[in-house]
């Protein structure tokens, strides 16, 4: 539910025109019905594999070696904290806002904009790097150079801009088609690896140190991105306080036993040498080892669905967000303003966004800003959850889930300032904008309040 704000009274209310804010759940909405696990869980899996181990797989490798897969062990136990936060905020706030909501009935008005903006700044990531991903595997199917995979990343944007922007939708038929295809190849790939273990291949397990598992979980995080869109659709949900966790807890254990399975399924097809060297597109490489000339287009063409309809679902999704933030008077009304029903301004700011940081010339630094942008906001929603839940378990596991989440944003500031100076510099900047943005359009709108 969208929150219309009254700016002079500091008060919010619930206006029925929010969301939906995922494709599957307008289906239900216009079908008169409501989200179960089943449905919730398949949104959340969608939205994190949606080019996630497509994008991260050679990151990981490049910073951890064979110890890669710890890297998605740690990631899945700090995604599976910070689902708990997500689930108990969203719970207690009684909403489908969430933290937003919570933070403001305490009277932190202020943070619970910022966190906005932040997850909105976040969403935006995630589109650059889903089309940066797309362009490279598009790209690598024809052989095709830089140039033509940049063309490509601005392409399938601007596909799907102009298809949101005709209410063209995508069937859940078609949604769970391309989930089940993606899910079948990354498993193909697994099992075909798996079947093959050998321990020499990850010997020795140390060969890039330790520290680099830890950078590494701080660098791929991103990969889990996506389970805490399914709590904007809480009130689409059949009895959502059984079926929001458990969908998050489950989707998140889903995901990460794929990750972890198809990494050291990919190491044994194929060395870390020649992974590293093709990491922007490096599953390409993993599936011809599986199977092939079959094995590299079925690897090419998982990629492109992924990304896809990653693309299609972030666009869709996060438009409506800040249209209805927009609403609450937490973004600026433009944003907010609507043709034919439909969020065109929202659409277009995002899509553009998303292309302009899809030209940055690697995946590692488009990942590094989408990580760091994520493991704030999930900081600040654990800080909530570890100050406001009733069980002591959850307060320390929120509190612990805040903590490391601190640590690996830390740690990826420290890695940029000691290999990426640019990088951090850019980083430095966005966050210092959005920060000042923030904070400059709430001093705008108590000056206007009437």
């Amino acid at each position: 539910m969208a929150l219309v704000g009254c700016p002079n009274m500091g008060r919010w209310r619930v206006s029925a025109r929010a969301g939906p804010f995922h494709p599957r759940a307008e289906h239900a909405r216009r079908n008169d019905r409501k989200l179960r696990v089943s449905d919730a869980t398949a949104m959340a899996v969608g939205g994190m594999i949606g080019g996630g181990i497509f994008s991260v797989l050679g990151v990981a490798i490049t910073l951890a070696g064979h110890l890669a897969f710890a890297c998605f062990v740690l990631g899945g136990v700090l995604a599976a904290a910070t689902a708990r936060s997500w689930a108990g905020v969203t719970a207690r706030s009684g909403r489908s806002g969430g933290p937003f909501d919570h933070l403001r009935e305490q009277g932190h008005n202020q943070l619970a904009g910022l966190l906005l903006w932040l997850l909105v700044f976040g969403y935006m990531v995630a589109m650059a790097v889903y089309s940066f991903t797309f362009g490279r595997y598009a790209a690598n199917a024809f052989h095709a150079g830089v140039a033509t995979a940049r063309l490509l990343s601005i392409a399938v944007i601007v596909l799907f801009l102009a298809a949101n922007m005709k209410g063209v939708r995508v069937s859940s038929v078609t949604e769970d088609l391309v989930v089940a295809t993606k899910l079948v190849i990354l498993f193909a790939v697994a099992v075909i690896g798996i079947v093959h273990f050998d321990t020499g291949r990850l010997s020795p397990l140390t060969d890039s140190g330790v520290g680099g598992v830890f950078l590494g979980a701080s660098t791929i995080f991103f990969a889990y991105e996506g389970f805490e869109l399914i709590c904007y659709d809480r009130g689409d949900m059949h009895d959502p306080e059984r079926t929001l966790p458990r969908s998050l807890y489950l989707s998140v254990a889903i995901v990460a036993a794929v990750y972890i399975a198809v990494t050291i399924g990919a190491q044994m097809l194929v060395s870390d040498h020649e992974i590293v060297a093709t990491k922007e597109a490096a599953f390409v490489a993993v599936g011809r080892a599986a199977a092939g000339g079959f094995g590299r287009w079925a690897a090419i063409v998982g990629a492109l669905f992924a990304t896809g309809s990653a693309i299609n679902a972030t666009l869709f999704s996060t438009a409506r967000l800040v249209r209805d933030a927009s609403a609450t008077g937490d973004l600026p009304p433009t944003l907010g303003r609507e043709t034919g029903g439909l969020p065109i301004v929202a659409m277009t700011v995002i899509a553009g966004a998303g292309a302009t940081m899809a030209m940055l010339p690697g995946i590692t630094a488009v990942i590094t800003f989408g990580s760091g942008a994520f493991l704030a906001v999930y900081m600040i929603v654990n800080y909530l959850a570890a100050r406001t839940a009733p069980r002591r378990s959850e307060r320390t596991t929120a509190w612990v889930a805040a903590v490391a989440c601190a640590a690996a944003f830390v740690d990826l500031v420290v890695d940029l300032s000691r290999h990426d100076h640019a990088g951090l510099t850019v980083l430095v900047v966005l966050v210092a904008a959005i920060a000042g943005g923030r904070i400059a359009f709430a001093r705008h709108r108590l000056r206007v309040a009437p």
